[in-house]
């Protein structure tokens, strides 16, 4: 397994799921390292796809982790600076602002390109409760935004 070319594949992705999950820097780089221990003590894999849906889970689990030990959100989310400058990646400093059960699926969602089902087989919940946790995640975006709120999110 060649865990410089997954790191380069999928660093920036971890890195913002963490970053997105704990809010702190520090604690989002222990995690990204944790991650990529684990993925390098897993043997191997059937498929890209199945290796990436393990380190969306891994991650998240490994944020939660976290969260229980040492939970300690130290900076302002308006100044966590996100590595990739794409103009989709505006909103996700807002979406980090929104409870846990709907960042993360709004994110898998618009950000990784993830149907219902792949999330719902991901998370290990039913296609129904991501659908109306992706619905009420729009509701409380809107509500955030305001009159900022881009119709595209429909």
């Amino acid at each position: 397994m060649d865990i410089d070319r997954l790191i380069d594949r999928y660093g920036n992705m971890v890195t913002r799921i963490c970053i997105m999950n704990l809010r702190n820097i520090d604690d989002a780089k222990d995690c990204f390292q944790d991650v990529f221990i684990k993925l390098y003590q897993q043997k191997e894999f059937d498929s890209e796809d199945h290796l990436k849906h393990w380190l969306i889970r891994v991650t998240m689990n490994t944020c939660k982790d976290y969260q229980r030990k040492f939970y300690k959100p130290t900076i302002n989310i308006d100044d966590i600076i996100i590595q990739n400058h794409h103009e989709d990646f505006i909103l996700l400093p807002i979406l980090m602002t929104l409870p846990t059960r709907y960042k993360n699926i709004l994110y898998l969602y618009y950000y990784e390109g993830y149907k219902i089902n792949e999330i719902a087989s991901m998370l290990h919940i039913k296609e129904n409760t991501v659908k109306s946790r992706l619905k009420r995640g729009r509701n409380k975006l809107k509500e955030k935004l305001g009159g900022q709120y881009n119709e595209q999110m429909e």
